[in-house]
């Protein structure tokens, strides 16, 4: 081989050299950086040149490509973990504040004023003359009432505040998505080019996961190396050039459980628009789960609770005399029937302006009459609930029971999923993690291969001027 050639083949080695060490210090510049894959440069050896009859010698390596060390079925197992972490995390949130509605421990609740109401019916039966006792009749009702009302308005408020994360996120998935096509756009040219798109690729992935955090989606790769997205039960909302729109609007009320005025979610992506209600994963599928199923559950068994004691106590005191032994006086207003009754409960005109107006007796003129009172006090302990499964008591204690089970249960299982996504990272980061101590052991051998490709350099230079003084 000529000492051109050996000089050639140095060369090629300190270019190599020169590339793994940009890889290496590339690694440790981005060794905290969230996602990070991190990156090897390979290299090949030259094609060999004959020398002589037989032999061949090689002619010095070639930097092949600098790749990232990624293990795509790793990141789909961190994605469906994530998905069902946000999922949880965002439906346990909702539950929660809806648990602390019904928290009765800092005074009294809804429980304890209608447990109230009913017994100062009681004291009543014990002194039905007493206009003391009626007066506290009349605002125990009241509170009663009061605390119905306070608590469909929060839930309602609760509803309001869904549907304004549901309207960010939906803000924040549009993003997504836009990033995602654009990124695709950018990866296929640069590798149309030849050129790696490395630090583009684990970008993308990260958009990837929090797309899937919002949603439950598939995604597989085309023959461009775009990703395309689709949405179960939708269909593609990112696919190639194209990435579909989100939006939201306030509609009617829906047989679904969406309520009225709530948000729907809408995208151009499907040729109705309307994907409401086939949303079921990640934080949105979590949001309008717990709004349109939950929390539209609470607010329907709160109506029925109090049309309930509206309409029972109703019937038996309309068939009472009051203390001015007049019959049929209504306790409570109508509520119109079930919809929105806790909201609409009231006491009537007649009990609002004189509580003489409550009704004890089932005689005229008995002012000693107490039967009217028992039989209201009475309805307490009644089977009106679930087709007479359960008392007045039982229904609202299982309201607030399955509110407090719904949110026991999504904590429970946020906690297991926190260690399955713990362990996923750690693998992840056992492949695509970045070693300081390893990277800096690579930075020390590329450097001296470096430094000896220079000597072969050095070598054939002072060779080559050693012939050159022969020719003299």
């Amino acid at each position: 081989m000529a000492l051109p050639n050996v000089m050639q083949t140095g060369r090629s080695g300190m270019v190599a050299a020169k590339a793994q060490m940009g890889t290496t210090s590339h690694n440790i510049s981005n060794a905290n950086t969230e996602g990070y894959s991190r990156q090897r440069t390979n290299q090949v050896a030259d094609t060999a040149h004959p020398h002589g009859s037989k032999s061949f010698i090689g002619t010095g390596v070639l930097v092949d490509r600098t790749e990232r060390v990624n293990d795509q079925y790793l990141e789909k197992q961190i994605r469906n973990v994530g998905r069902e972490l946000g999922h949880l995390e965002e439906k346990e949130v909702a539950l929660k504040q809806a648990e602390d509605i019904f928290n009765e421990m800092g005074g009294d609740g809804l429980n304890r004023l209608v447990a109230k109401f009913f017994n100062d019916f009681r004291k009543l039966a014990n002194d039905p003359d007493s206009e003391a006792v009626r007066v506290s009749v009349r605002e125990s009702s009241q509170a009663m009432i009061n605390d119905f009302k306070r608590l469909r308005s929060q839930v309602e408020e609760l509803r309001y505040h869904l549907d304004a994360r549901l309207e960010g996120q939906t803000r924040e998935l549009n993003d997504s998505t836009e990033q995602l096509r654009d990124i695709n756009n950018r990866i296929k040219i640069l590798e149309a080019g030849g050129a790696p798109a490395n630090d583009l690729l684990d970008q993308r992935d990260a958009i990837v996961r929090k797309l899937n955090s919002y949603l439950d989606i598939s995604t597989h790769t085309d023959k461009d190396g775009a990703i395309q997205v689709d949405l179960k039960g939708v269909g593609p909302i990112v696919n190639g050039p194209n990435a579909e729109k989100f939006s939201v609007e306030r509609t009617k009320a829906d047989a679904d459980g969406k309520g009225e005025n709530s948000l729907t979610l809408n995208t151009t992506a499907s040729a109705s628009g309307n994907v409401t209600h086939r949303i079921t994963g990640g934080k949105i599928g979590a949001i309008l789960e717990v709004r349109d199923q939950v929390l539209n559950g609470v607010l329907n068994r709160l109506d029925d609770l109090a049309y309930s004691i509206t309409d029972s106590v109703n019937q038996v005191h309309s068939e009472g005399f009051t203390r001015k032994g007049v019959k049929g006086v209504l306790f409570f207003e109508p509520t119109g029937g079930k919809e929105r009754a806790a909201g609409n409960l009231k006491l009537s005109a007649a009990i609002q302006d004189d509580v003489n107006n409550i009704a004890t007796a089932a005689a005229a003129n008995s002012p000693s009459d107490n039967r009217v009172a028992v039989a209201i006090s009475q309805i307490q302990n009644m089977r009106l609930m679930n087709d007479g499964q359960s008392t007045l008591d039982d229904f609202y204690n299982s309201i607030v029971g399955d509110v407090g089970v719904a949110a026991s249960r999504s904590a429970t299982a946020i906690n297991q999923q926190k260690d399955v996504q713990s362990q996923l990272n750690k693998l992840r980061e056992q492949v695509s993690g970045v070693s300081i101590d390893e990277e800096t052991a690579n930075l020390l051998q590329f450097q001296h291969a470096f430094d000896a490709s220079a000597k072969v350099i050095q070598v054939a230079d002072e060779c080559l001027k050693t012939v050159l003084e022969l020719r003299r």
